[in-house]
Protein backbone atom coordinates (compact mmCIF):
# COMPACT_ATOMS: atom_id res chain seq x y z
CA UNK A 1 0.00 0.00 0.00
CA UNK A 2 1.43 3.45 -0.73
CA UNK A 3 -0.72 5.70 0.94
CA UNK A 4 -0.15 5.47 5.26
CA UNK A 5 -3.04 5.64 7.69
CA UNK A 6 -1.89 8.56 10.13
CA UNK A 7 -5.32 8.27 12.04
CA UNK A 8 -8.98 7.23 11.12
CA UNK A 9 -9.73 9.23 7.42
CA UNK A 10 -6.69 10.56 7.08
CA UNK A 11 -4.39 9.02 4.81
CA UNK A 12 -0.93 10.50 3.55
CA UNK A 13 1.73 9.58 0.74
CA UNK A 14 4.99 10.43 2.78
CA UNK A 15 7.78 9.20 0.41
CA UNK A 16 7.88 8.01 -3.37
CA UNK A 17 6.10 8.03 -5.82
CA UNK A 18 4.72 11.65 -5.10
CA UNK A 19 8.24 12.89 -3.98
CA UNK A 20 6.04 15.81 -2.21
CA UNK A 21 3.32 14.77 -0.18
CA UNK A 22 0.15 13.96 -1.13
CA UNK A 23 -3.17 13.57 1.03
CA UNK A 24 -6.74 12.10 0.97
CA UNK A 25 -9.37 12.96 3.89
CA UNK A 26 -11.85 10.69 3.57
CA UNK A 27 -14.97 12.31 3.84
CA UNK A 28 -18.86 11.00 4.73
CA UNK A 29 -19.71 11.03 0.78
CA UNK A 30 -16.15 11.24 -1.21
CA UNK A 31 -12.52 11.84 -1.05
CA UNK A 32 -10.52 14.71 -0.92
CA UNK A 33 -6.89 14.70 -2.15
CA UNK A 34 -4.72 17.75 -1.09
CA UNK A 35 -1.88 17.96 -3.65
CA UNK A 36 -1.60 15.52 -6.11
CA UNK A 37 2.23 14.59 -6.61
CA UNK A 38 4.46 14.97 -9.83
CA UNK A 39 4.41 11.56 -11.41
CA UNK A 40 1.68 10.62 -13.82
CA UNK A 41 1.11 7.09 -14.13
CA UNK A 42 2.09 6.42 -10.17
CA UNK A 43 -0.45 9.00 -9.53
CA UNK A 44 -3.32 7.46 -11.32
CA UNK A 45 -2.50 4.03 -9.51
CA UNK A 46 -2.80 5.56 -6.12
CA UNK A 47 -5.97 7.31 -7.07
CA UNK A 48 -7.51 3.45 -7.45
CA UNK A 49 -5.79 2.62 -3.96
CA UNK A 50 -7.33 5.23 -2.37
CA UNK A 51 -10.86 4.80 -3.84
CA UNK A 52 -10.39 1.12 -2.58
CA UNK A 53 -9.68 1.75 0.67
CA UNK A 54 -11.87 4.35 1.39
CA UNK A 55 -14.89 2.55 -0.71
CA UNK A 56 -15.99 6.45 -2.47
CA UNK A 57 -14.98 8.34 -5.19
CA UNK A 58 -12.35 11.00 -5.61
CA UNK A 59 -14.08 14.17 -6.40
CA UNK A 60 -12.19 17.32 -5.18
CA UNK A 61 -8.32 18.10 -5.43
CA UNK A 62 -6.55 21.31 -3.55
CA UNK A 63 -3.19 22.67 -4.32
CA UNK A 64 -1.16 24.22 -1.74
CA UNK A 65 1.12 26.04 -4.30
CA UNK A 66 2.11 25.77 -7.48
CA UNK A 67 5.15 24.08 -7.71
CA UNK A 68 5.65 21.16 -9.93
CA UNK A 69 6.55 18.20 -7.29
CA UNK A 70 2.79 19.12 -5.60
CA UNK A 71 1.26 19.85 -9.16
CA UNK A 72 2.89 18.36 -11.95
CA UNK A 73 0.29 15.25 -11.95
CA UNK A 74 -3.02 17.46 -11.84
CA UNK A 75 -3.72 15.88 -15.93
CA UNK A 76 -4.89 12.52 -13.68
CA UNK A 77 -7.75 14.46 -12.19
CA UNK A 78 -8.98 16.12 -14.69
CA UNK A 79 -12.81 14.91 -14.02
CA UNK A 80 -12.62 16.35 -10.48
CA UNK A 81 -13.15 19.49 -9.17
CA UNK A 82 -9.87 21.34 -8.50
CA UNK A 83 -9.41 24.08 -6.42
CA UNK A 84 -7.11 27.08 -5.82
CA UNK A 85 -6.12 29.94 -4.81
CA UNK A 86 -6.37 32.86 -7.64
CA UNK A 87 -2.77 33.26 -7.07
CA UNK A 88 -1.75 29.55 -7.67
CA UNK A 89 -3.73 29.25 -10.48
CA UNK A 90 -1.98 32.32 -11.84
CA UNK A 91 1.35 31.07 -10.81
CA UNK A 92 0.38 27.87 -12.72
CA UNK A 93 -0.66 29.72 -16.07
CA UNK A 94 3.01 32.37 -16.05
CA UNK A 95 5.06 28.29 -15.44
CA UNK A 96 3.55 27.36 -18.36
CA UNK A 97 4.42 24.34 -18.06
CA UNK A 98 4.41 21.12 -21.09
CA UNK A 99 1.18 18.87 -20.61
CA UNK A 100 2.14 15.41 -20.65
CA UNK A 101 2.06 13.71 -24.08
CA UNK A 102 -1.71 11.68 -23.76
CA UNK A 103 -3.17 14.28 -21.23
CA UNK A 104 -5.28 17.32 -21.80
CA UNK A 105 -4.12 20.48 -20.45
CA UNK A 106 -5.74 20.72 -16.83
CA UNK A 107 -5.69 23.59 -14.28
CA UNK A 108 -7.88 24.39 -11.50
CA UNK A 109 -11.69 24.82 -12.29
CA UNK A 110 -12.62 26.68 -8.78
CA UNK A 111 -10.53 29.33 -7.38
CA UNK A 112 -10.70 31.71 -4.18
CA UNK A 113 -8.74 35.06 -3.38
CA UNK A 114 -8.10 34.24 0.22
CA UNK A 115 -10.52 31.32 2.00
CA UNK A 116 -12.91 29.09 1.23
CA UNK A 117 -14.72 26.52 2.96
CA UNK A 118 -16.56 23.21 1.80
CA UNK A 119 -18.75 20.75 3.91
CA UNK A 120 -19.54 16.99 3.41
CA UNK A 121 -22.27 16.51 5.85
CA UNK A 122 -21.21 17.60 9.42
CA UNK A 123 -17.48 17.23 8.03
CA UNK A 124 -15.85 20.96 7.21
CA UNK A 125 -12.79 22.03 5.19
CA UNK A 126 -11.00 25.32 5.94
CA UNK A 127 -8.81 26.32 2.68
CA UNK A 128 -6.99 29.49 3.64
CA UNK A 129 -4.30 31.84 1.62
CA UNK A 130 -1.47 32.72 3.71
CA UNK A 131 1.45 33.28 1.34
CA UNK A 132 4.89 32.76 2.68
CA UNK A 133 6.69 30.00 0.71
CA UNK A 134 5.24 31.75 -2.25
CA UNK A 135 2.65 34.12 -2.77
CA UNK A 136 0.13 31.58 -3.44
CA UNK A 137 0.66 29.23 -0.44
CA UNK A 138 -2.52 27.57 1.44
CA UNK A 139 -3.49 25.53 3.99
CA UNK A 140 -6.15 22.69 4.18
CA UNK A 141 -7.63 22.32 8.08
CA UNK A 142 -10.18 19.95 9.31
CA UNK A 143 -11.28 20.85 12.52
CA UNK A 144 -13.20 17.28 12.62
CA UNK A 145 -10.49 15.64 12.14
CA UNK A 146 -7.69 17.81 13.76
CA UNK A 147 -5.77 18.27 10.90
CA UNK A 148 -3.36 21.13 8.93
CA UNK A 149 -1.82 20.07 5.50
CA UNK A 150 0.32 23.27 5.24
CA UNK A 151 1.97 22.39 2.14
CA UNK A 152 5.54 23.56 1.61
CA UNK A 153 5.15 26.37 4.52
CA UNK A 154 5.71 23.32 6.67
CA UNK A 155 9.14 21.11 6.67
CA UNK A 156 9.77 18.06 8.32
CA UNK A 157 13.62 16.43 8.37
CA UNK A 158 14.37 18.97 5.58
CA UNK A 159 15.59 22.11 5.64
CA UNK A 160 13.35 24.50 4.57
CA UNK A 161 13.39 25.48 0.57
CA UNK A 162 12.79 29.76 0.97
CA UNK A 163 14.16 30.38 -2.51
CA UNK A 164 10.90 30.58 -4.22
CA UNK A 165 10.69 34.09 -6.49
CA UNK A 166 7.66 35.34 -4.62
CA UNK A 167 8.18 33.68 -1.53
CA UNK A 168 7.88 36.29 1.61
CA UNK A 169 9.78 35.33 5.01
CA UNK A 170 7.75 37.50 7.25
CA UNK A 171 3.89 35.94 6.00
CA UNK A 172 5.74 31.99 6.35
CA UNK A 173 5.96 33.24 10.30
CA UNK A 174 2.69 34.37 10.38
CA UNK A 175 1.13 31.13 8.25
CA UNK A 176 3.17 28.91 11.20
CA UNK A 177 1.72 31.03 14.08
CA UNK A 178 -1.25 30.86 12.57
CA UNK A 179 -0.86 26.71 12.12
CA UNK A 180 -0.50 26.64 16.36
CA UNK A 181 -3.88 28.64 16.79
CA UNK A 182 -5.54 26.10 15.39
CA UNK A 183 -7.28 23.18 17.06
CA UNK A 184 -5.12 20.15 15.31
CA UNK A 185 -3.00 16.99 16.32
CA UNK A 186 -1.99 16.34 13.11
CA UNK A 187 0.27 18.90 10.99
CA UNK A 188 1.19 17.41 7.70
CA UNK A 189 4.27 19.13 6.10
CA UNK A 190 5.17 19.29 2.23
CA UNK A 191 8.01 17.25 3.05
CA UNK A 192 8.61 14.68 5.28
CA UNK A 193 6.74 12.80 8.16
CA UNK A 194 3.34 13.67 9.80
CA UNK A 195 4.55 15.97 12.80
CA UNK A 196 3.05 17.21 16.16
CA UNK A 197 3.04 21.17 17.07
CA UNK A 198 6.36 20.48 18.53
CA UNK A 199 7.95 20.58 15.23
CA UNK A 200 6.10 23.22 13.72
CA UNK A 201 7.64 25.47 16.95
CA UNK A 202 10.81 24.24 15.47
CA UNK A 203 10.66 25.78 12.32
CA UNK A 204 8.55 28.76 13.53
CA UNK A 205 11.29 29.85 15.97
CA UNK A 206 14.42 28.91 13.33
CA UNK A 207 12.86 31.12 10.62
CA UNK A 208 12.17 34.04 13.19
CA UNK A 209 15.22 33.59 14.94
CA UNK A 210 16.92 34.03 11.48
CA UNK A 211 15.01 37.38 11.06
CA UNK A 212 15.94 38.94 14.21
CA UNK A 213 19.70 38.43 13.30
CA UNK A 214 19.65 38.95 9.59
CA UNK A 215 17.79 42.52 10.76
CA UNK A 216 20.09 43.52 13.23
CA UNK A 217 22.86 43.27 11.20
CA UNK A 218 21.40 44.68 8.10
CA UNK A 219 20.60 48.10 10.33
CA UNK A 220 23.86 48.20 11.80
CA UNK A 221 24.68 48.09 7.90
CA UNK A 222 26.76 44.77 7.47
CA UNK A 223 28.06 43.60 4.34
CA UNK A 224 25.94 40.72 2.53
CA UNK A 225 28.55 38.28 3.21
CA UNK A 226 28.43 39.50 7.09
CA UNK A 227 24.53 38.90 7.65
CA UNK A 228 24.06 35.85 5.60
CA UNK A 229 26.74 34.46 7.90
CA UNK A 230 25.12 35.31 10.78
CA UNK A 231 22.35 33.50 9.45
CA UNK A 232 24.34 30.50 8.84
CA UNK A 233 24.75 30.07 12.35
CA UNK A 234 21.06 30.15 13.98
CA UNK A 235 20.68 26.67 15.01
CA UNK A 236 18.45 24.18 13.17
CA UNK A 237 18.30 20.31 13.99
CA UNK A 238 18.53 19.74 10.42
CA UNK A 239 20.51 21.26 7.43
CA UNK A 240 20.89 21.05 3.41
CA UNK A 241 21.35 21.91 0.05
CA UNK A 242 18.44 24.28 -0.05
CA UNK A 243 20.12 26.68 3.01
CA UNK A 244 22.56 28.70 1.30
CA UNK A 245 19.55 29.94 -1.24
CA UNK A 246 17.35 30.02 0.70
CA UNK A 247 18.94 32.63 3.68
CA UNK A 248 20.25 34.48 0.54
CA UNK A 249 16.74 35.31 -0.67
CA UNK A 250 15.73 35.96 2.90
CA UNK A 251 18.62 38.66 3.21
CA UNK A 252 17.65 39.90 -0.08
CA UNK A 253 13.89 40.53 0.86
CA UNK A 254 14.80 41.88 4.70
CA UNK A 255 17.21 43.90 3.14
CA UNK A 256 14.52 45.62 0.33
CA UNK A 257 12.30 46.24 3.16
CA UNK A 258 14.01 47.88 6.03
CA UNK A 259 16.11 49.85 2.92
CA UNK A 260 13.30 50.53 0.40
Amino acid sequence: MVFRKVAENIYVIDRQPAYANVTALVFPSRVVMVDCGIRLPAVMETRKEIEEIAKRKLEVIILTHFHSDHTRAIPAFSDCRIISSNRLLRNLKQANRKTPKGFKLTLPNETFDDQLEIRDGDVRLIIKRTGGHTDGSTYAYCPNYKVIVAGDNFWVDYYPWGGARNGDPDEWIQALKEYLSLDAKYFIPGHGPVAGKDKVVELLDYIDNVRKVMKEMIVSGRTEEEILKAGWEVEYYTSGIAKPSTLKKWCKIWRRKLNP
